[in-house]
């Protein structure tokens, strides 16, 4: 957890989860993780960042990972981070005197999958959730998971049109070896198509903003709005891997991640969307 110097009272709480194989102390570590940018967003804006950790899944050296909505995803540690999350969500709502308005929930890979998860599971507990290179499962578990959640949540995705991890266009998570023992998912866009007709956004004309502030990254990232009650912002960033989108903690690029985006800063838009549903006052 990290709390800013002198916040007593924050504006809101962000839950923040790593990706699969990560470790919390990991991404929360300033410098060396685009997900730790959030501290720096809270210094600026006082809120409170929870780091939470799961538990390791089976192929990954005891290396941690989150059990999300994919039916078909043999290496997860089945553990019922529903339930964790859930208890940790609500008791830091109770500690903080926070309302669900006021708390958000944010992740990259496994740790964006399992943002969704959640929002399907208990979109009454949060504000708003928002994803780094998650999509959602080709074969969900039964309940929450296939039928979605009871009620819209706003939502903010970004996606890199390169990322062969979580592939823009859908298919195995990680094909490590071929085996596909990570799940399918659903594409990029099928993901966001899904989250439209859940936010009651299917026929919404989006606006398209372009960012374009690195001429050496794979290519523009452009933002397409789609306005209502529970908002959806999409990012679609062309030519960009898997690794959260950065301008201040870069990744290098590698052929398993691929070329990280350095238009925009991953918490910052974040935060950006999250802000906008607090309440006034």
């Amino acid at each position: 957890m990290y709390v800013p110097v002198g916040v007593a009272t924050p504006r809101a709480v962000v839950f923040v989860l790593h990706g699969g194989g990560g470790e919390s102390l990991n991404v929360a570590t300033v410098g060396e993780n685009p997900l730790a940018v959030f501290r720096t967003v809270a210094d600026r804006e006082g809120f409170v960042v929870v780091y939470p950790e799961g538990l390791p899944a089976e192929d990954r050296q005891g290396r941690a990972g989150w059990s999300d909505c994919r039916g078909d995803n043999s290496v997860a540690s089945g553990a019922d981070d529903i339930g964790f999350l859930t208890a940790l969500v609500e008791s830091f709502g109770v500690t903080y005197e926070l309302p669900a308005s006021n708390l958000f929930m944010a992740g990259g890979s496994n740790g964006a999958q399992m943002t969704q998860a959640f929002a399907f599971h208990h979109p009454e507990l949060l504000g708003a959730v928002a994803s780094s290179a998650g999509s959602l499962p080709a074969s969900p578990l039964p309940g929450p998971c296939a039928n979605g959640p009871v009620r819209p949540i706003p939502i903010l995705l970004t996606h890199g049109t390169a990322d062969t991890q979580m592939p823009y266009d859908g298919g195995c998570v990680a094909n490590v070896g071929g085996a596909c023992n990570r799940g399918l998912v659903l594409s990029a866009e099928a993901t966001r198509d899904r989250w439209l007709t859940i936010n009651g956004l299917g026929d919404a004309t989006p606006v398209e903003t372009t960012v374009e502030r690195d001429a050496s990254d794979g290519g523009a990232a452009h933002r397409f709005t789609y306005t209502g009650p529970a908002p959806v912002e999409w990012w679609r960033l062309d030519g960009a891997g898997h690794a959260p989108p950065s301008r201040t903690v870069r990744v290098e690029s590698n052929r398993v991640t691929g070329t990280q985006n350095g238009d925009i800063e991953f918490a910052e838009v974040a935060w950006a969307f999250f802000e906008q549903r607090l309440p006034p006052g």
